[in-house]
């Protein structure tokens, strides 16, 4: 591989400069006749060769810019003929192209497409069975003759041919690809099984080595979970449970199900296993738009063209190709002595829904954490309790012990009762409703102080009818903006805000917006709401409120905030009246609020200003009175004080 290189940089050199290419760029224009290669002392000194990520970042890139070139299967030009630079020069210059850094180096050389048999091209056909005659024909690639190659057609390109030749020259390469090969032996018969199940390339396996490092409990900064790394909407549109209680993206043999069905999907809807791999990585939507945008489907456009796909994109696909091909071709590489992990031998057994992890370890003779590990979609400590049936997974060699111990298990589900949450309900509401305490309820179903359970949360309850809580009937009064809403084709709806609510999640609830949300009740988005706050909600006729606490209309008085109503209600609640007061000669703050019971801090926040303020003889003060003094007051005209009237 070395001397072909070699050979391709011997035109290289000639024209001055590199071309550019970073992903999947095809056969460029023969070069013009080169000048004359620098001498060996003037070649710069090698730097040592970036380190390669282990998996795809999840932040995209734009793609660097890459030259443009003819088709494939135009006839490969004879090079021009020019006497050879120096051996010397060639080699210093070929290890300044493969160490030096990408960002400060210049552009690594085009990979003369024709230069490569058919077998090594996105054209070859039957790539599984090793590489035909044609490689040991070409000196160049010698190291590769006979070489097994993916089982999905792949573009050849020269990031795939860097990343190839770090993983076979560069310790650092070989050690990392090293330690995921072996990491795959866990899962990659179960995986393969899975994918020929659904006709598909095996080698698809090494998508999850570049997603995740076949780790089944990764997850993303962006929310992507599991060995496939699924995102939430995507992993339910395929079929994954995602709840409280597990999460199946994280569920080795589930998630590999759904990744399946999902790369069927994408084959079936752009017939390119490159295209397929890319929308994997950014999504069918995005590559869509992207198709549709440059009017192309050919991958390697699309990678070098400005802003066609992210550079993330390119090298994952790059990378996809690269694990397949040392995977299989491990003594090349010099991965000689290779002992992946011993595949997990696992045994289904079905359980009931609701048992404890410890005591199905028990039966099972293994720890809590192993049988955790076995199953790491579930979540709580044990398996999801509104199921009857569960199946779990035990090591084979358990599988006897377990039929034995599991007729000691119930074998109906447990005595435990079922509950679904309603929007603005709590954990001490439903344990008042069954009889038990709010820490005991919590305990059943692994809840942790102060956290809440999602409305639409299955809980496990006791095993009693539960009792009706007593009616609320006590009048609520809601403050409401003066401002009148058009509520023609909707229902008024009362809402009293909990603990841990947000604006937001409210709206979403009672399907409204969140800006209607607070023009409705004059709330602000950027500020958290507060237990005890009532909100109205002008909500669709046709939702369904049977899922959510609400208050019901005729329990609720509204009274517009800052009305004489609103005042008089509020301070009626502490014995007071809201009077106005004209100032007199000698009145000081300290002696009106000694008169009237209010400190004198209190009366300069009724009346915003400052507590230290001097009194001006005549001006007028709102005041919140005991009722008797206020009764004083209204017989009293020279008094100077009066029930006050709205502000």
């Amino acid at each position: 591989m070395r001397a072909w290189l070699v050979s391709l940089l011997v035109v290289a050199l000639g024209s001055g400069s590199f071309a550019r290419s970073t992903a999947f760029a095809e056969l460029a224009p023969p070069p013009a006749p080169p000048e004359p290669p620098p001498s060996a002392d003037e070649a710069p000194e090698p730097e040592a060769p970036p380190e390669p990520e282990q998996f795809a970042s999840a932040d995209p890139a734009e793609p660097e810019p890459s030259v443009a070139a003819p088709a494939a299967d135009e006839a490969p030009a004879a090079p021009p003929e020019t006497e050879a630079p120096t051996v010397e020069a060639i080699e210093q210059e070929l290890e300044r192209a493969i160490a030096a850094d990408p960002s400060e180096a210049e552009p690594p050389p085009v990979i003369e497409a024709e230069s490569l048999p058919p077998a090594l091209t996105s054209d070859a056909v039957n790539a599984a069975s090793p590489a035909p005659s044609d490689v040991a024909m070409v000196p160049e690639l010698d190291w590769l003759a006979g070489a097994v190659l993916p089982d999905f057609t792949f573009r050849w390109d020269d990031r795939l041919v860097e990343q190839l030749l770090h993983y076979r020259d560069n310790a650092n390469g070989r050690a990392q690809v090293r330690s995921l090969i072996i990491r795959s032996g866990r899962y990659a018969a179960m995986i393969r099984e899975k994918l020929g199940e659904h006709t598909l390339p095996s080698d698809l396996l090494y998508v999850a080595m570049v997603e995740s490092g076949y780790d089944p409990l990764a997850k993303s900064p962006v929310g992507a979970v599991g060995m496939w790394q699924f995102v939430e909407p995507t992993g339910r549109d395929y079929g994954l449970a995602i709840d409280r209680w597990v999460d199946e993206r994280q569920s080795p043999e589930r998630a590999t199900e759904a990744a399946a069905r999902f790369f069927k999907d994408l084959h079936g809807k752009l017939g390119s296993w490159p295209l397929a791999i890319a929308a994997f990585n950014m999504g069918y939507g995005a590559l869509l738009r992207s198709i549709k945008k440059y009017n192309t489907n050919d991958i390697g456009v699309l990678a070098r063209i400005e802003a066609g796909l992210p550079y993330e994109t390119i090298a994952y696909v790059s990378k996809v190709t690269a694990f397949a091909i040392v995977a299989r071709n491990p003594e090349r590489f010099g991965l000689t002595d290779l002992e992946p992990e011993d595949s997990l031998q696992l045994t289904k057994v079905d359980v009931p829904g609701g048992l404890g992890l410890g005591k199905l370890a028990r039966a099972a003779g293994i720890t809590v954490e192993e049988l955790a590990g076995y199953n790491p979609e579930l979540l709580r400590s044990r398996v999801p309790p509104d199921v009857k049936r569960w199946t779990i997974r035990i090591p084979s060699e358990r599988a006897a012990r377990f039929a034995e111990k599991i007729d000691t298990l119930p074998s109906e589900t447990p005595t435990h009762g079922h509950y679904v949450m309603r929007f603005g309900e709590r954990l001490k509401d439903v344990a008042a409703m069954y009889g038990t305490t709010d820490s005991k309820l919590r305990a059943l179903n692994d809840f942790a102080d102060g956290v809440e359970a999602l409305p639409g949360s299955k809980l496990l309850v006791p095993d009693v009818e539960p009792e009706a809580l007593p009616a609320d009937t006590s009048e609520v009064v809601d403050g409401v903006p003066a401002q009148s809403f058009d509520a023609s084709e909707r229902k008024r709806v009362f809402y009293a805000v909990k603990s841990g609510d947000t604006a937001l999640n409210v709206a979403t609830f009672f399907e409204v917006t969140l800006d209607e949300l607070c023009r409705w009740n004059d709330v602000a988005t950027d500020a958290a709401l507060q237990p005890g706050m009532v909100l109205q909600i002008y909500a669709p006729k046709q939702l369904d409120l049977s899922a959510a606490i609400t208050i019901a209309p005729e329990r609720v008085r509204t009274l517009v905030v800052g009305s004489e109503a609103f005042f008089a209600h509020h301070e009626a609640l502490r014995d007071r009246v809201r009077v106005r007061y004209r100032v007199r000669s000698g009145d000081t703050l300290e002696s009106l609020g000694e008169r009237y019971e209010l400190s004198a801090g209190s009366i300069a926040r009724i009346n915003s200003f400052s507590r230290y303020s001097k009194l001006e003889i005549g001006s007028e003060l709102i005041l919140y009175v005991p009722a008797q003094e206020a009764a004083k007051l209204g017989n009293v005209a020279e008094a100077g004080a009066r029930p006050a009237t709205k502000l």
